[in-house]
């Protein structure tokens, strides 16, 4: 019954993240990427996972993805790579996967470390790690648990006419941030 809950939750988390404000399919999650992505190999003394890239396309980088996937490890990818296909690339997500906390269309960038939770794991954050409200731009902002396009817009346009954000309780401020979401994303922000 558990393992049917969370692939519900999955199936329907990768459904919305797949629509747009109108409720229409923006795309269709591929059963299959193309042959330019990375593919999955042992490395060269058998030990494990290591990926490699079609040489007729060059990387843009790397990340490591680890915790509840199927097969942790550092993945190359291409310019605009969305997480839900590193996660794809490195097996998937593990039965135990809280995949809510993670935002899986958030776009990776080269040399991060993105570890996906176990449910009822709380992901600690470094200081250098956590969103500056006051500075960050709309990818930035999206890629918080909890704030997508909309949200991550309002913020935006709430610290223009308001100078800035003085302390992160001040989102509760934004339309739509009531305290169920404040809470949600308390973790991930601050105000340098």
């Amino acid at each position: 019954m558990k393992k049917l809950l969370i692939i519900i939750i999955v199936s329907l988390s990768l459904f919305l993240i797949s629509c747009n404000s109108n409720g229409l399919v923006l795309s269709e999650i591929p059963e299959s990427f193309p042959e330019e992505t990375i593919q999955l190999n042992t490395n060269e003394n058998g030990a494990g996972p290591a990926p490699s890239f079609d040489e007729k396309k060059e990387a843009a980088g790397c990340v490591y993805i680890c915790g509840a996937v199927e097969n942790a490890g550092i993945y190359e990818f291409k310019e605009g790579a969305r997480l839900y296909e590193l996660i794809k690339e490195a097996g998937g997500l593990d039965e135990e996967a809280d995949a809510d906390a993670i935002n899986l269309a958030m776009e990776v960038k080269d040399g991060e470390q993105i570890r996906i939770p176990y449910i009822g794991e709380t992901l600690s954050m470094t200081e250098e790690k956590l969103v500056d409200i006051n500075k960050a731009d709309l990818n930035e902002l999206c890629s918080i648990p909890g704030i997508g396009e909309a949200r991550a817009t309002a913020i935006i346009e709430y610290r223009e006419s308001c100078g800035g954000f003085k302390e992160i309780e001040e989102l509760k401020n934004i339309s739509g941030i009531k305290d169920a979401t404040f809470n949600k994303i308390k973790p991930y922000v601050c105000v340098r």
